[in-house]
């Protein structure tokens, strides 16, 4: 089963470097990058708004738990966005590939 996972961070250098900590420990099978992206939100009483870098990860269901514990110990934010879906219907080409670029 194949799982998506998101987080937003500050950089685009913050993003890439949790993104090859993943994909370097097999955990993750793809991390894409995009931004900056402009998040706007509630923060101690005031509405902030920030440039971002949303951090797309693609895992195997059986690192779930994993991933996430490595993203938010790495993580620099306080209350650092994480955000997992299964992936409803995934080829069985891309689902192969993820299931060879991980480790079991």
């Amino acid at each position: 089963m194949l799982m998506i996972g998101w987080t937003t961070l500050a950089t685009r250098e913050e993003a890439e470097n949790l993104a090859r900590k993943l994909v370097e420990s097999r955990l993750v099978a793809c991390a894409q990058i995009d931004g900056p992206i402009r998040s706007l939100y509630p923060w101690e009483g005031k509405v902030e708004a920030a440039d971002e870098w949303r951090l797309t990860l693609k895992f195997l269901a059986t690192h779930h738990r994993a991933v996430e514990k490595s993203v938010l110990a790495a993580h620099p934010y306080t209350t650092p966005e994480w955000i997992v879906v299964r992936a409803e219907n995934v080829s069985e080409k891309y689902l192969s590939w993820v299931k060879a670029n991980s480790s079991t």
